[in-house]
């Protein structure tokens, strides 16, 4: 067990306590007992107790999860294209949007609106639910080379980037991991903004600029901002010819390891093919499925997180390692407790932005401050009807932040799949 937290630095703390001795010979003789004698007997129990601690770890096989998925959102402009560990989730968003003004014009005409570009509305989740209403419209100038037209707006809450999302768990479901629930706040802040009228407008005029006035929402608009994930797709093609399995129906694809990148994690993605197993082994990645012939595998590439710097926020679903936790995983134990329950949230990452306050267990609670990520999930064996509400109290460093209630309501997705007997509700306390 250890005496001192992990980030306790021994020479540091000597080295402070030796200039508090004002007498200079006894701070010389001080010096050479603790530096050639105590700190090198420190370091030499600090590598034993490490030791220990792996060869403790290793006797515990370590419970089978999907990779880390991490999100984040940026100006288009301010995008590096060489960025090899975040990639846009649709490649497209790098390119300026043009709009066709005869296909607006044709689309009007039938009383159809029409896209014009995504928004990003910088703001609390409450404000994003205000946000999100189609029946309001707003007013803004639609401008060409050579005039400008009045139009009619709306905005819609954007799903695109979320069925992404939504379809990372067939992925995982294919790969055979366990699902994981992603924190992607910035996701839930997009919006589409259509046009519902324009007056005398041209369709030989080529449409450069939508200027709309978003009235008390226009200081939280953002504009080309392009959502971000550490997934890139990849094909690798079968690495040998295809060995055939003892049940004379499958074959065994394999891809050597030389193809991967070192760190990475990978997902196969193809919607096709009927895979039986995936495994890995040493290294190498072993593809059972009845095709006879070498295949060209779609996968999603998971880049390992870089220590790199973002205009916004990494947002991430990575659990911090814990030998509790790693135990819990194992045996899969029940989260049966209070302080099991804090464990379980302070293993999301998030203590330093929100620390649990408390939980209660309520008949309703009406003033819902969270929602769920995983609501896209429609197979689980629950009835959906029930009868009691678990409240979780949380506290926020910073109250001004304004993903204080998406984090939170990731933590309420996460603590929900342990408890499908009760509704999960977040609140700030």
């Amino acid at each position: 067990m250890r005496i001192f937290d992990e980030e306790f630095d021994m020479r540091s703390y000597v080295q402070k306590r030796l200039l508090e001795i004002d007498h200079l010979e006894s701070r010389r003789v001080f010096k050479s007992v603790v530096e050639g004698l105590f700190l090198e007997l420190w370091d030499e129990i600090e590598a034993e107790y490490k030791g220990l601690e792996r060869r403790v770890f290793a006797e515990v096989p370590m419970p089978v999860e999907g990779p880390a998925i991490i999100t984040n959102i940026i100006d288009r402009r301010l995008y590096d294209v060489t960025d090899d560990f975040l990639l846009p989730m649709r490649p497209e968003d790098l390119q300026s949007h043009q709009v066709d003004t005869e296909a607006l014009l044709s689309s009007l005409n039938e009383k159809a609106p029409f896209f014009l570009y995504t928004v990003f509305l910088q703001a609390d989740h409450l404000e994003a639910c205000k946000f999100d209403r189609p029946e309001r419209k707003f007013r803004g100038v639609i401008k060409t080379r050579h005039s400008e037209y009045t139009g009619q707006f709306h905005v819609r809450r954007n799903l695109a980037y979320r069925r992404q999302i939504e379809d990372l768990y067939r992925i995982f479901e294919l790969n055979y991991l366990p699902w994981r629930s992603v924190c992607a706040p910035y996701l839930y802040k997009l919006f589409d903004v259509y046009i519902d009228d324009i007056e005398n407008g041209n369709a030989r005029e080529m449409i450069e600029e939508a200027v709309i006035d978003f009235e008390e929402y226009a200081p939280a608009i953002r504009y080309h901002q392009v959502p971000l994930w550490n997934l890139e797709t990849i094909s690798i093609r079968t690495s040998t010819y295809p060995e055939p399995c003892v049940d004379k129906i499958n074959y065994e694809h394999r891809i050597f390891r030389h193809k991967f990148r070192e760190g990475a994690r990978y997902l196969v993605t193809n919607p096709d093919v009927r895979v039986a197993n995936i495994r890995w082994t040493q290294g190498d990645l072993l593809i059972t499925c009845p095709l006879a012939d070498p295949v060209t595998w779609e996968m999603y590439q998971c880049n390992s997180q870089v220590k790199h710097a973002y205009p916004n926020r990494l947002m991430g679903n990575a659990k911090q390692a814990s030998f509790a936790d790693t135990l819990t995983g194992v045996f899969r134990q029940p989260v049966k407790t209070k302080l099991e329950l804090s464990r379980l949230i302070q293993a999301c990452g998030y203590e330093t932005d929100l620390a649990f306050a408390g939980v209660e267990l309520v008949a309703s609670f009406p003033d819902k401050e969270t929602y769920i990520v995983d609501d896209f999930i429609r197979d689980e064996l629950r009835t959906g009807a029930w009868e009691t509400a678990m409240r979780l109290d949380f506290q926020p460093a910073d109250y001004d932040f304004y993903l204080n209630r998406d984090i939170m309501s990731f933590l309420v997705s996460v603590v929900q799949r342990h408890f499908p007997e009760y509704e999960c509700c977040g609140r700030l306390v």
